[in-house]
């Protein structure tokens, strides 16, 4: 009897753990009748246990195609073969299907025969309509992958998971079984491996959808064709996976190949033409016929008709940003940015930032994201003055960005490619400055394929009276007729110019400005126009009146000439504007 209750406790506790746990229990004898049938079997088929108790458990709920199935499985309990699992449908009470996953074992009597069947299930029913409506779904999306024209491919750790008969075709496999576990980058040319690389990290980066990248790929047997490539992040695996489309698009290449082709042809015969023209006199803005301009024009136009690295050479003042201006105006690259940059003007501890940009928090002071000069004169022309203002350092990480192996803001760790002219300019003998050690010689002979040098004006003399009639129509004042006296441009042609264009250029707007040039314009006597009222300072005035004086009629005249905006008075006098006010005030203008 003890034992008897020892069982019975045991067999309510197991009862009771079920019940909590929702699981389905039915007992059955050893003919295979219902003796005991849990809350969870009367919830879920409608009977009640009174209902059920006595009878054949094939009798009750099962469709006719399980009643054999049952029973087999009945038997071999009896033979106390017990399956690890077995699943069959209820027909409930209110004639509902239920999908029942079954696990059975066994009592036995003291004889060892099978006294009593239990069996424990689970209702799976919506556990299996979910799985069956993700396989149609996955068949729908697999029968829409297959056949849409375009390849489609799924991604993780740039290896192919999955590949459609577009994609096979596209790339020339004998199926997908030849394509699947290949990496990415053994799709594409050499030249694109790193960009594709690039491309899907910033795919995985952004999680973004429609990302796009257009390459050179390789199919089978070597052929090559263009491919764009569209990105869209999705879950595999519940891990990210990019899930890409490729389309054939090597037509659409060569027609605009063609066309930049064509276009290039009829820009070069434009460019041919006008080398055939005699006797120019400008180019852009550089004034001048002699024979040294001559030869600086041809220069500038076969520059412009290639895509070479060029470097301009020439002292101060000789028009050094007005050749690259001609030579980027005249190129393919003419409608997009010309961005100078002055070298020398850039302390060292910026210059990288300078260049190329920086990260928000990189540095003291960094508190955006910032772009640099090779962002901003992205697909145009980047114009260095003074390039050999630039450290040995700088120079090698710019070399790398210039021969295509791309840069990295400050603070950054993902690589920018830039596609930028490089038009470099200096002052300085850049053969004395390898020799120095202060430049090296992969840096310059990389970024002066075309060298340019523009000629002192001294050793152009014939060009000053064109130099002179420009900037007299320039920056004489409207209304106001221009001339210059008899013996000026004598003495415009007998100086040497020092400084270059840009010298002359001073001396002519400070005479429009005061009406006379100065003693300090260039050696030898003062010159004044008739009708100047300009006092001469001679022995009648005293020397720091007739300094008075003479400041005070220039400071007017400036004044004059632009509207007595002072801003543009102390500019043409060379002084600040600060200066300027100090000085009218103490000479009570």
């Amino acid at each position: 009897m003890e034992q008897i209750r020892s069982l019975e406790k045991e067999h309510h506790f197991i009862s009771a753990v079920l019940e909590t746990l929702g699981a389905l229990l039915v007992v059955l004898d050893r003919q295979g009748r219902v003796v005991q049938f849990n809350r969870a079997c009367e919830e879920i088929s409608g009977y009640a246990f009174e209902e059920v108790k006595g009878k054949y458990i094939w009798d009750l709920f099962l469709i006719s195609e399980e009643v054999m199935p049952v029973k087999a499985v009945f038997e071999d309990i009896k033979d106390r073969r017990f399956p690890n699992r077995h699943e069959n449908w209820w027909i409930t009470k209110e004639g509902n299907r239920c999908l029942i996953a079954w696990s059975s074992t066994a009592l036995s009597d003291e004889a060892g025969q099978v006294e009593y069947g239990i069996w424990v299930g689970i209702d799976i029913t919506r556990r299996t309509e979910m799985e069956e409506e993700l396989r149609s779904g996955e068949e729908r999306y697999r029968a829409l992958i297959e056949n849409v024209k375009e390849g489609v491919a799924l991604i993780a750790d740039q290896k192919l998971l999955f590949v459609n008969e577009g994609f096979v075709k596209i790339f020339g496999a004998a199926g997908s079984g030849e394509m699947i576990g290949k990496h990415v980058s053994s799709l594409v040319d050499s030249t694109f491996e790193a960009k594709i690389a690039e491309f899907l990290k910033t795919a995985l980066d952004k999680k973004s959808w429609g990302l796009a990248f257009r390459g050179k790929c390789l199919a089978k047997g070597g052929r090559e064709f263009w491919a764009e490539i569209l990105s869209s992040v999705i879950r595999h695996n519940a891990e990210p996976a990019i899930l890409i489309t490729v389309r054939d698009v090597t037509e659409n290449m060569l027609w605009e190949q063609t066309v930049m082709q064509e276009a290039e042809y009829f820009r070069s015969e434009n460019v041919k033409l006008r080398s055939t023209i005699g006797e120019r006199y400008r180019m852009g803005n550089i004034i001048g016929k002699s024979p040294a301009m001559q030869q600086v024009y041809e220069l500038i136009l076969k520059a412009a008709s290639t895509d070479a690295n060029v470097i301009i050479l020439g002292r101060s003042g000789t028009g050094k940003e007005l050749a690259a201006r001609a030579v980027h105006d005249l190129s393919a690259r003419s409608d997009k940015a010309f961005v100078p940059v002055n070298c020398g003007a850039i302390p060292e501890n910026l210059i990288e930032s300078e260049f190329f940009g920086h990260k928000k928090g990189a540095f003291t002071g960094a508190h955006t994201d910032k772009y640099g000069y090779l962002h901003a004169a992205g697909n145009g022309t980047l114009f260095l003055d003074e390039i050999g203002d630039i450290g040995l350092s700088m120079q090698v990480k710019l070399l790398r960005a210039v021969e295509g192996n791309g840069y990295m803001p400050v603070g950054d760790n993902k690589v920018r490619f830039a596609d930028v002219r490089i038009i470099a300019a200096m002052n300085k003998d850049p053969l004395d400055m390898m020799k120095k050690g202060l430049m090296r010689e992969d840096f310059f002979y990389r970024i002066s394929v075309i060298p340019i040098r523009l000629p002192d004006l001294k050793d152009r003399k014939a060009d000053i009276p064109l130099l002179a009639e420009y900037f007299l129509e320039k920056y004489c004042p409207e209304g106001r007729a221009h001339s210059l006296p008899p013996d000026f441009m004598e003495k415009l042609t007998n100086y040497d110019w020092p400084g270059n264009v840009r010298e002359l250029q001073n001396v002519l707007q400070r005479f429009l400005t005061v009406n006379s040039v100065d003693a300090l314009a260039f050696p030898g006597p003062a010159l004044k126009t008739p009708g100047s009222d300009i006092p001469a300072a001679d022995a009648e005035f005293a020397l720091q009146e007739s300094l008075e004086n003479f400041e005070k009629k220039m400071i007017v005249s400036a004044l004059d000439a632009v509207r007595w905006n002072k801003t543009k008075a102390a500019a043409m006098l060379g002084i600040s504007r600060r200066s300027l006010f100090r000085r009218m005030k103490k000479l009570g203008v």
